[in-house]
């Protein structure tokens, strides 16, 4: 899921452009729309309107920043606003006071239609103001000694727990690392998908649709999921194959509620159920612990292989 910021700008820009051209159709004319003299009531009751939309639109979101959408969002009519009363002043050749003056407050029409309209506007822009710190941070790719982007993010808490325990480790233990360090680790990974807002299972499958590992809510079935998950891959690729094209790497489904997330890693599959409203930087984290499972295996299939010449 991603934003195409380029088109959501021209379509910020055309509809600022159609809410300061078209009133021009009806000026002077009030069409019986009387609203009061006085500017601090209008600014009172504009400011409440965005704040209760806002509110609304963005439920989840904290209440400084609501407000400073709120300041934005009126920020941003009084910018339409003189824009308005510009298109007064070089058509209607009004004075620049009084042009301005109805269009920010004194031309009723003009004020009802931009305020009403200008949240709504906003919204993919105010969207962004709306995330939260950590998400933001863990979008941001880290750079590597080469100069090229890695977008590889700390890993949780207890990702990093069980690394450092694992590192911690004797000789003596090897044995036990090999039957329960695995799934412990992998887990963990799947658990750094997990704890993000939306998800609802993080699965790890094998070419026979078999559960590798997994983190779930209570109401998600991982044995379901890997099962659909092992269909849906074969069902694509064999359909890519006929296109003559290479198998799928990730595969995106969508429905009224559900977002649907598969990956490849080698012969396996991760398959991330989510919920449909979860924001785009969930793909980021995927990435992420895609891999760290690739390294993980990487990292274990080189000690069997030491161990097997030690052996």
């Amino acid at each position: 899921m991603t934003v195409d910021y380029k088109r959501e700008t021209r379509g910020i820009l055309l509809i600022s452009l159609l809410l300061m051209v078209v009133p021009l159709v009806v000026f002077p004319r009030d069409l019986g729309l009387k609203l009061t003299s006085s500017v601090p009531l209008l600014l009172t009751l504009e400011l409440c309107w965005y704040a209760l939309v806002l509110f609304v639109v963005f439920s989840r979101a904290d209440a400084p920043r609501v407000f400073l959408s709120v300041l934005l969002t009126l920020g941003y009519r009084i910018g339409l606003g003189i824009g308005f009363g510009v298109l007064l002043l070089v058509m209607f050749s009004l004075a620049l006071s009084s042009s301005i003056k109805m269009g920010i407050y004194g031309y009723p029409p003009v004020f009802l239609l931009q305020a009403l309209i200008s949240p709504f506007v906003l919204k993919p822009v105010l969207g962004l103001l709306m995330e939260k710190p950590e998400k933001r941070k863990a979008a941001e790719p880290r750079v590597t000694m080469s100069g090229r982007e890695a977008a590889e993010p700390a890993v949780s808490e207890t990702a990093s727990e069980s690394v450092r325990e694992l590192e911690g480790r004797g000789p003596n233990s090897k044995e036990k690392e090999s039957k329960v360090g695995a799934g412990e680790k992998l887990e963990n990974f799947l658990h750094y998908l997990r704890e993000y807002a939306g998800v609802k299972a993080a699965v790890l499958v094998d070419h026979e649709g078999l559960v590798l590992a997994e983190d779930s809510s209570s109401d998600s079935d991982p044995e379901t999921i890997a099962t659909y998950a092992k269909h849906i891959k074969e069902t694509n690729d064999r359909i890519l194959d006929k296109m003559g094209e290479k198998s799928s790497e990730r595969i995106g489904i969508y429905t009224a509620d559900t977002w649907i997330c598969l990956n490849e890693i080698d012969d396996l599959a991760l398959a991330v159920v989510s919920d449909r409203r979860t924001d785009e930087l969930l793909s980021v984290r995927i990435q992420q612990a895609t891999g760290m499972i690739k390294r993980y295996f990487c990292q274990k299939y080189q000690d069997d292989g030491l161990k097997a010449v030690e052996a």
